[in-house]
């Protein structure tokens, strides 16, 4: 990428606002300990779009296929809206329980689904519980084989449940062989890298969203978003819409896992809406295109 690119960037439009769009209690930590849930993905859509709207933002869905599949209609409205549809594998299934052959079949059929609710197929893919990891680096195989654009399923930075530690902080190609390198355009297979935000690029404090969005105060996610955007790399933010949407607290969960999965939904809207109004968001897509090969 060269400077000029880097600068208008930096400068303003390009950092990204995304959502993976599941059923709440699809949620890792939630999906064995919930019997007999209450569905909540229209109304807590609804926010997000309310949100979106009010700051005339677009975003990127990653849409289960499974979800797009019930949902067809409410897929159709987020495209209407001028969202983009993206990949969130077919079942939610994170990788770790996946086979190469099983994967590249969760594509195809998470593919299909989105292609039957929108008319056209996702250009991107984001793995549940993001779970493209040193373990799970053959996905890369799959996701270029099947002609994707972009993913953005590395986190930079190693957690308990998932995560590369000295991944590249900012958008980068993959090299197949050496997935999670920097590659040159040229000697790279044709697909994009979107890592999730870190606070710094030797500072790597999680700040892309998700429980780490609810947990942290809004002053440094956008430290963190600007703290990026000075060395020309565009912030990759997510949020899941359930998280908008208190009525998806539910009682027996385990105690650790209810914090980490209801933690500050109360506050999630405004948020959400003090970062659209701070910082320039747009779709992965629209980023994407700013990377000239």
């Amino acid at each position: 990428m060269d400077r000029d690119t880097r600068d208008a960037i930096a400068g303003g439009f390009a950092n990204v606002v995304s959502f993976d769009l599941e059923h709440w209690y699809t949620a890792t930590l939630l999906r064995d300990e919930v019997t007999d849930p209450v569905d909540r993905i229209e109304t807590s859509v609804g926010i997000v779009l309310d949100v979106l709207d009010e700051h005339d933002t677009t975003a990127t869905f990653f849409v289960v296929g499974e979800v797009a599949h019930e949902y067809p209609e409410l897929i159709g409205r987020v495209a209407d809206a001028g969202h983009e549809i993206a990949s969130h594998g077919h079942t939610h299934t994170p990788l770790f329980e996946l086979t190469p052959g099983a994967f590249a079949g969760e594509l195809d059929a998470s593919a299909d689904a989105i292609e039957a609710a929108i008319g056209e197929r996702p250009a991107g893919f984001r793995a549940p519980n993001f779970s493209v990891t040193t373990r799970t680096q053959w996905a890369f195989d799959a996701l270029i084989d099947a002609g994707y654009r972009y993913d953005s399923s590395v986190f930079p930075v190693e957690t308990p449940m998932y995560g590369v530690s000295g991944a590249p902080v900012g958008p980068y190609w993959v090299d197949r062989d050496r997935p999670f390198t920097d590659t040159p355009p040229g000697d790279a297979d044709g697909l994009l890298e979107l890592p999730l935000a870190m606070f710094h690029p030797r500072i790597r404090i999680p700040t892309a969203g998700g429980f780490y969005g609810r947990l942290l105060p809004t002053w440094l996610l956008s430290r963190g978003i600007r703290n990026l955007n000075r060395r020309g790399i565009p912030a990759t933010i997510y949020f899941h819409p359930w998280e908008f949407n208190p009525e998806v607290r539910v009682d027996g969960v385990p105690a650790h896992k209810r914090f980490v999965s209801f933690y500050g939904l109360d506050r999630a809207r405004e948020k959400l809406s003090t970062l659209l109004s701070t910082h320039e968001f747009t779709t992965c897509e629209r980023v994407v295109e700013t990377y000239d090969r």
